[in-house]
């Protein structure tokens, strides 16, 4: 990575006397279109005492339908020496040439001007490494090239430029960034942006353009993107100490709100639409916890929320107060070597298990269990098969065919991966998934329904409950009221593996939702070490009872047999859980879950779908090298956006559904 926390980058000087703009603004902005009233701000130099500056600011421009537009404001002076003003709330579209001048209490009367600025929907995109996955690093960019060059997406503008490089960059259209490349060398502005960031841009476009067709009530506004996100960030550091203390097991290491400061606080007087939020990969050693207890994540997530809505709305009348918000649910390949990434994804919804919910309303959700990396093996990269001109590996045919016998693969086994490799370099290896298109889509769909009421769903299936009906199947109810007139369906998987994504609990005693390693106790000193060789270890449930000191033993542990080779003990929990095979129900909304093969007499007592499960390997070890692990092969989903059902664990008992509150499932 670049450096995580660089240095927020000055304003851009003043003219001696004069005044400037902030760096969050250039030519070619997007500013909150109406209702909300958007502000401009920046500094002013050498003046005289504040109390005696007077800055005014020009608007200047032609509405989209024909009208000009000329107005001043006389902007506040703030305590920092710089100045402050807020626009009249502007329908969206538009060209506009925004002045400000010094008209009183400065050495001269040097005038700051950014032109061809229009008003539309602002984006804030923020969070750790996979949104700040830069569009080189997905597969699908070159298909967004080929658009912009064909004249698509001309509503979207970005800060162009890499978040980890600063905090700021001047403002693009999307033909701007990519102007400055081509295909063979991709240098473009927009390939070092957020895939994730860009393509839900690309997509809400797509589908808003539709939906006006059909009504011309919908309109597709501007689009403005903003990306600040930090690889190896942690959710504590994007909130004031302050807000931390609202929540229990939370990081507090020294570095905490250093993101706060450097990358949220230069945006808050900046009226925006919504957020989009693609975080957690280095909070899963963390605390996952609950919000009905005010533990860990799945309090900081609604809290981070609640602080940043509350910020950016201070003013009235500008960022809503209650802004939709937008967050990605973790793939499986973003733990970090954690554990528990159905606990996780669970946290990542306050322990509701979807969104909106009632702590936090108006977000949506885009899943990702089934998006990691279909290419994300790295078995290639270690037997050095990857040409030379790849400069992440180093190339070694002898080492690569030794590898390939011993592994029983044909020496060309690595071809098509080498292949794929060399069209889009992977970044770290599978933690990054190249796939961020899908990402974007799912996102953009919930948006469109949330945000711009252009119909369609908000999030697949959702469960509401479930029965035992016979001893051949587990009937699974969804919750009807999030369909937006679709319905469940199930795809093709394969059965043979049992990648159905859905499994039943045969052993009542081993529902566990957070699984941790310790040492047993020494029968000679009745103690139970922080350490012990990998053959000794054993898994214990840690729900409700584990605290920062346990997950930091089982830390130790788990990463002590990965850096050595060891094999963790067998995992009980793991072992209790049965893949059966799923189908859709009688009635509408439901599936059932296929018993029938269970010894008779087996007791069901859980069921789960999506979590911790992959639909795509079957053990095939070409997989990866010569086969991709498909995307989005989890079978349930709901049709016709074909969103992917929500992630679920449930007890069973008394012949029906039931969850962890606040989650609710006894429908």
């Amino acid at each position: 990575y670049p450096p995580r926390y660089p240095p927020p980058p000055p304003p851009p000087p003043a003219p001696p006397g004069g005044v400037s703009f902030n760096s969050t603004f250039s030519s070619y902005a997007v500013l909150q279109q109406a209702p909300a009233k958007s502000a401009v701000y920046g500094m002013v130099a050498n003046g005289t005492a504040p109390s005696s500056q007077t800055i005014v600011v020009s608007v200047d421009g032609t509405s989209d339908q024909g009208e000009a537009v000329r107005y001043d404001v006389t902007a506040t002076i703030t305590p920092d020496g710089g100045w402050l003003a807020y626009l009249t709330p502007t329908a969206a579209g538009g060209d506009f040439t925004i002045t400000a001048k010094c008209t009183a209490g400065c050495i001269n009367t040097t005038v700051a001007t950014i032109d061809h600025v229009t008003f539309g929907d602002v984006y804030y995109c923020a969070g750790q490494s996979n949104m700040w996955l830069p569009m080189l690093h997905t597969f699908s960019r070159n298909f967004t090239v080929a658009n912009i060059s064909a004249g698509k997406y001309s509503n979207i503008r970005l800060m162009a430029g890499d978040s980890q490089g600063a905090t700021t960059y001047p403002w693009k259209t999307a033909a701007q960034a990519i102007a400055d490349g081509n295909v063979t060398v991709p240098d473009y502005s927009l390939f070092k942006f957020s895939g994730a960031c860009w393509y839900f841009a690309e997509v809400l476009t797509q589908r808003l353009t539709e939906a006006a067709a059909q009504d011309p009530s919908i309109t597709v506004p501007p689009i403005g993107l903003i990306s600040t996100a930090i690889g190896g960030s942690m959710i504590e550091e994007w909130m004031p100490n302050s807000t931390l203390s609202q929540c229990k097991n939370l990081s507090m290491a020294a570095h905490d709100e250093t993101l706060y400061d450097s990358k949220v606080r230069p945006y808050l007087k900046m009226s925006i639409k919504a957020w989009l939020w693609y975080q957690g990969e280095n909070n899963m050693h963390g605390v996952k916890g609950n919000v009905l207890d005010g533990t860990g994540y799945a309090c900081a997530m609604p809290t981070l929320i609640e602080q940043w809505r509350s910020v950016w709305s201070a003013e009235p009348g500008t960022t809503d107060p209650n802004a939709p918000f937008g967050l990605v649910a973790l793939p499986g390949s973003g733990s970090e070597g954690g554990l528990n990434m159905g606990l996780m994804n669970l946290a990542q919804t306050a322990s509701y298990g979807v969104v909106p919910n009632a702590r936090m309303p108006n977000c949506f959700m885009a899943e990702a269990y089934d998006l990691n990396d279909p290419w994300g093996d790295q078995s290639c990269y270690k037997m050095q098969c990857c040409p030379p001109s790849n400069r992440y590996q180093k190339y070694n045919a002898t080492a690569c065919a030794e590898a390939s016998v011993r592994s029983g693969l044909p020496s060309n086994v690595c071809d098509r991966y080498c292949a794929i490799l060399e069209g889009t370099q992977v970044y770290m290896g599978g933690i990054h998934p190249r796939d961020k298109y899908p990402v974007g889509h799912r996102l953009a769909v919930a948006a469109a329904s949330m945000v711009y009421a252009a119909g369609g769903p908000v999030t697949g299936p959702v469960l509401s409950g479930c029965s035992v009906s016979t001893a051949a199947q587990v009937t699974v109810k969804f919750n009807t009221s999030f369909f937006a007139g679709g319905s469940v369906v199930v795809g093709e998987y394969n059965a043979t593996a049992g990648l159905s994504g859905a499994a039943v609990l045969i052993n009542a005693s081993m529902y566990c939702m957070e699984k941790l390693l310790r040492c047993p106790i020494n029968a000679t000193t009745g103690l139970r070490p922080a350490w012990c060789p990998g053959r000794y270890e054993e898994w214990y449930c840690g729900d409700h009872t584990a605290g920062a000191a346990e997950r930091a033993v089982h830390r130790l542990l788990w990463e002590s047999i990965d850096r050595l080779g060891g094999v963790p003990p067998r995992n009980p929990f793991a072992a209790a859980w049965l893949s059966v095979p799923v189908a859709v129900g009688a009635a509408a909304g439901e599936i059932v879950f296929d018993i029938s093969s269970l010894k008779n007499g087996t007791t069901v007592h859980g069921v789960r779908y999506g979590w911790e499960t992959q639909c795509c390997n079957d053990g095939n070890r070409a997989i990866g090298k010569s086969i991709p692990c498909a995307i989005e092969a989890c079978p349930v989903k709901l049709s016709p956006a074909m969103l992917p059902a929500v992630p679920f664990m449930a007890r069973i008992v008394g012949g029906k559904c039931s969850c962890v509150a606040p989650q609710v499932c006894d429908a």
